[in-house]
């Protein structure tokens, strides 16, 4: 899924890891580069990574996703978001 310069991957690792690869390669033919700082892993604690790539990503739990501003799950970030919200008092 992909807004823009937001693009959202899922499934296994080594398809995620394929899927990054292909995006860097066809990216890096007209002149795009991904920014891997900006980049994110969103897995849970016992997944092994052992791509490279995936591996320099900024790894997130599951209980801390958000995507475009939006919890992906129950956890701390949907808490903090409710507690701070008006519409939810």
């Amino acid at each position: 899924m992909g807004y823009l310069d937001d693009v959202t991957l899922g499934g296994p690792v080594d398809t995620v890891a394929s899927d990054v690869a292909e995006i860097a390669k066809v990216g890096g033919n007209v002149g795009l580069i991904l920014n891997y700082s900006k980049c994110e892993l969103l897995a849970h604690p016992g997944v092994t990574v052992n791509d490279k790539r995936l591996q320099s990503f900024q790894r997130v739990l599951p209980s801390d996703a958000t995507l475009l501003g939006a919890p992906l799950f129950y956890g701390p970030v949907l808490g903090q978001i409710v507690a701070t919200t008006s519409l939810w008092r």
